[in-house]
């Protein structure tokens, strides 16, 4: 997948790593889960019934959005009528086969094109890392959700096991950004929020996070 040379201004090398994202072509994250076997299978599989769980026990409302749904590996388990966003509309594709009763939105993380307090629950599933400005997507999630409502969602702690993600039969080798953090990283970035579980979790290297917007 061709990209154009890094571009020397944050607001550019933002715009750099999403054009990469947007051009993703042969990533199919509910058939990796479901299919592949092997420890990345069981990381996988752990990660999602984790989410499952957490769901299950915090989220409210009727329907949900996902941000950075992907594939629909998570969407799938949300109530139906709930909402799937992503960069990607070749994602959006396999989604829509996976999940036919939800809508899907092509759209940025950074810019919701929902009216303010539209959701009790929101889903974002290995987004921040991806992302140069998390707390930019973070802000327009707290502006979509209603108060009250919750965001649910993981992220790689800085960890030995992702410095192993080259040997990985899913990592995309030319990927131009991708962070992992620290607790108190976290903690900063959900300044504001109220944080009701922030917690380490599938072999320590993933944070399980749900904060309310108070």
């Amino acid at each position: 997948m061709p990209l154009r040379r890094p571009p020397r201004t944050d607001a550019d090398y933002n715009e750099y790593v999403k054009d990469f994202y947007k051009k993703i072509e042969d990533y199919d994250w509910n058939k990796i889960t479901d299919t592949k076997t092997g420890l990345e299978s069981i990381l996988h599989r752990a990660r999602e019934k984790k989410m499952i769980k957490l769901i299950t026990q915090w989220g409210t409302g009727d329907a949900y959005l996902d941000v950075g749904c992907g594939t629909g590996l998570i969407l799938r388990h949300l109530p139906k009528g709930s909402v799937g966003i992503d960069l990607n509309p070749r994602h959006l594709e396999r989604a829509k086969k996976y999940v036919p009763d939800a809508t899907l939105v092509l759209g940025d993380a950074e810019k919701l094109e929902f009216p303010d307090s539209s959701f009790s629950t929101v889903i974002c599933t290995e987004v921040l890392e991806h992302l140069v400005h998390p707390q930019k997507a973070l802000a327009e999630i707290r502006r979509v959700l209603k108060p009250g409502g919750r965001l649910i969602g993981s992220t790689p702690h800085h960890a030995l096991i992702w410095k192993l993600r080259w040997l990985s039969s899913t990592h995309y080798h030319n990927e131009p950004f991708h962070n992992e953090f620290e607790e108190d990283e976290l903690r900063a970035l959900f300044a504001g929020w109220d944080i009701k579980l922030l917690k380490l979790g599938v072999f320590r290297g993933i944070f399980f996070f749900v904060v309310e917007k108070n």
